[in-house]
């Protein structure tokens, strides 16, 4: 159900930033874009790999990498910088403050799910693909169920950036005013909800299996 409804939150959001994209430029976000762009690449990736960890959002630091960067550069530079900050994460809330960190999910309702060789795979893509958890949460809470650093970063960073991928290419072609991407992103969004969908009921059913096995 929440799947759903955040592929048709997207669906309607990019929908709406077309059919009213005139008046959207009309605030000049373009002189916003070249303002952020004048500080260079460097800083804005460096932002977006230490900021999440206070809790910012990703998606505006995708949203400006699509509509600032050539596309290559937003998606090598979103890219690194989410892995870094996924590194990070792993390193802050399993290793070294780990008490503070399970204090803080614990204050959001949430508990660190117990990870064995066998559903550790399946609890990774489940976080992962989850909608409405935040990611610095999915972060902490892999790296708070001691979950392998090389399985965590295996599973996080292709599962992050092919999501994070159909954001950056929907912003660069709403900046362009290019049609035709922009209908191939958000068929990449409905193609992405819907694989999400399956994969989901598909994991819940074998970690269910595992766990009663």
């Amino acid at each position: 159900m929440m799947t759903g409804l955040a592929i048709l939150g997207l669906v309607v959001g990019g929908l709406l930033v077309w059919r009213y994209q005139d008046e959207i430029r009309a605030i000049d976000i373009r002189a916003m874009v070249e303002w952020i762009k004048s500080f260079g690449p460097i800083p804005f990736f460096a932002a977006m790999a230490i900021l999440p960890l206070l809790w910012a959002p990703v998606s505006p630091f995708l949203i400006v990498a699509g509509a600032a960067y050539d596309l290559p550069v937003a998606l090598g530079g979103c890219g690194l910088a989410l892995a870094i900050n996924m590194a990070i994460s792993w390193l802050l809330a399993g290793k070294l403050f780990r008490p503070a960190f399970e204090r803080l999910v614990h204050r959001f309702g949430y508990s660190v799910p117990e990870v064995t060789p066998k559903t550790m795979i399946s609890i990774a893509v489940l976080l992962r693909i989850t909608p409405g958890l935040p990611f610095p949460l999915q972060n902490y809470l892999l790296g708070l169920a001691k979950m392998p650093f090389a399985w965590y970063m295996a599973i996080s960073v292709p599962l992050t950036l092919a999501m994070a991928s159909s954001i950056i290419i929907f912003s660069d072609a709403i900046l362009k005013g290019n049609k035709t991407v922009v209908m191939l992103a958000v068929g990449l969004f409905i193609a992405l909800g819907l694989i999400v969908r399956q994969v989901r009921a598909r994991l819940k059913r074998k970690y269910l299996a595992e766990e009663s096995a």
